[in-house]
């Protein structure tokens, strides 16, 4: 399925979200972890926070996030 604003073939897609040791994190596109969150829904509320700070940030910092998560 095509989301908003994609263009192309679809990439394949994989789950975001996974428990460890009984803390739910969301992996990012950029190949980054984020968490612990205690909740599956707060993990969730913490990728809406994230994608959206991604859609309205600057390109030169999200640039610099990028990088600080592949260190």
């Amino acid at each position: 399925m095509q989301r908003k604003g994609e263009a192309g073939p679809v990439p394949s897609r994989c789950e975001r979200f996974y428990s460890l040791r009984s803390e739910w994190f969301f992996a990012t596109r950029e190949g980054a972890s984020v968490g612990p969150f205690d909740t599956l829904e707060s993990a969730n509320s913490g990728l809406s926070d994230y994608l959206d700070f991604m859609m309205l940030a600057k390109p030169r910092v999200k640039d610099r996030l990028v990088k600080s998560m592949q260190k």
